[in-house]
């Protein structure tokens, strides 16, 4: 049976609304905010945890890029990551480091332009569109949501939905 609407799967649908209900909630909050002026800023866990997904995800496009350096510095010891929502979970640092590895070879790089990032508390929400550069290849991009949960200064969990 096809799930599809209008030539939408179902699950791109889902997230979607999903992921408009997580922003609606922050603006909803952000309104809330502006009704009590000494609630207008953003925790200061919040921004870190924002700039920590921000840093890490901006790392990948490094030109002296480390996979082990970075899933280090950046992951927690007993971390599960998804890099696409309908794969199994990596576990730990080195099965991430490891999957950089298997698709950053021989000169590919990714770049990657982050279009909006936010948190509410230790969930961090991105929006971005991730580059894979294949010497003598056109360049092939994937438009991405990520979904981060960040405790005592690690990225516990990841997930990755791309657009399809």
């Amino acid at each position: 049976m096809d799930n599809r609407i209008n030539g939408v799967s179902r699950r791109t649908l889902f997230l979607a609304g999903g992921l408009g209900a997580l922003a609606a909630a922050g603006l909803a909050g952000s309104a809330a905010a502006e009704d009590a002026p000494a609630a207008k800023a953003a925790p200061d866990s919040e921004k870190a945890n924002v700039k920590l997904v921000d840093d890490f995800i901006k790392s990948w496009s490094a030109k002296d890029f480390d996979g082990d350096k970075v899933a280090a510095q950046y992951l927690a010891d007993d971390c599960v990551v998804r890099m696409e929502e309908d794969k199994p979970p990596l576990m730990g640092p080195a099965a991430v480091a490891a999957a950089f590895k298997s698709f950053l070879t021989n000169g590919t790089t990714l770049k990657v332009k982050i279009a909006q990032t936010f948190a509410h508390g230790p969930v961090v929400a991105n929006s971005r569109v991730d580059t894979m550069v294949v010497p003598g290849k056109p360049p092939q991009s994937f438009p991405v949501a990520g979904v981060f949960v960040v405790k005592n200064g690690k990225i516990k969990e990841w997930t990755d939905y791309l657009a399809k």
